[in-house]
């Protein structure tokens, strides 16, 4: 009788676990096929969608493959998108810059960025180092530089955190924040949100809470065509306030995009570690972006 009892009490206990673990791998798994594929267009702002000149500005080499990697390559088959790379230091701080700068034109060119695009800026003020605070106005006066060569209109960047709290990101932050603050005639910036340690490596589990902000948008999107590039909504012109999301961006990467930032990654080896083995699969930045306009 004992032994009876306890197969049943086992028994209840998987069911009632089943109940709980079950959604909880469903949800995330049909959320991440919905946002990487059907309604990969309907969770960012029209710029997103329209933009032909796109500009990433980060700290160093491997930057654009670790953490920007869904947003890079947001559009990626579209040839009227032109994509550049910003990159403000090569990395040098442990004696490898030569290294880094060659490991970044294979990664851009990995992505989709040509040689004339991905720049290394490398500028003496401007070198890798975890204990200086880059200059703001320096940063600033790069990026009006390039944004007006390039012709850029929009910017991808890191927010005020600056994803792993490096001070070489979060100046980058300041310094893309004064020429936006400065030009608001000019392109919108987009900063990717920082997470916790624990949702940073989440992985397609953190979706759920991030996606909850776009639910009003994810429920218009399956039941109402989404506004084209040209503002109508079968050959008639769309409200105004359809664009309610202007503020904030969901970028999912799909199977295709993930695997080709991995690749582009894999051009870092000399910052290829066996922790970062786990990152790449984990890591909610190698599936999906998360940006709030920078204002």
């Amino acid at each position: 009788m004992p032994r009876l009892l306890s197969k049943r009490y086992l028994q209840r206990t998987v069911r009632k676990s089943s109940t709980i673990v079950l959604p909880l791998l469903i949800i995330p798994f049909v959320l991440y096929h919905l946002l990487a594929y059907p309604l990969a267009n309907d969770l960012v702002p029209g710029v997103f969608r329209t933009a032909k000149s796109i500009l990433l500005v980060t700290a160093h080499p491997d930057d654009e493959s670790l953490f920007f990697g869904p947003s890079t390559l947001y559009r990626a088959d579209d040839q009227s998108v032109t994509r550049s790379l910003l990159v403000f230091s090569d990395g040098n701080y442990r004696g490898l810059g030569d290294l880094r700068r060659s490991e970044l034109q294979r990664s851009c060119a990995e992505l989709g960025i040509t040689v004339e695009r991905c720049v290394n800026v490398d500028h003496a003020e401007l070198q890798d180092d975890p204990h200086k605070w880059w200059n703001e106005d320096l940063i600033e006066e790069i990026v009006a530089e390039y944004v007006k060569k390039w012709n850029v209109d929009l910017i991808f960047t890191f927010d005020p955190s600056g994803i792993s709290g490096h001070i070489n990101h979060r100046a980058i932050n300041a310094g893309v924040s004064k020429y936006v603050s400065k030009n608001p005639q000019g392109p919108p910036g987009y900063a990717l949100q920082t997470k916790s340690w624990l949702r940073k490596y989440a992985g397609w589990g953190d979706l759920v809470p991030t996606a909850v902000p776009f639910t009003g948008r994810i429920v218009r999107a399956l039941v109402t065509p989404r506004p084209g590039d040209d503002g109508t909504v079968g050959g008639k012109n769309a409200k105004s306030g359809d664009d309610s999301y202007g503020d904030k961006a969901l970028v999912v990467s799909n199977w295709r995009d993930y695997f080709r930032a991995r690749r582009a990654f894999g051009h870092h080896g000399s910052q290829y570690s066996f922790d970062r083995r786990f990152y790449l699969i984990i890591s909610r930045y190698m599936w999906y972006n998360d940006l709030r306009k920078m204002l």
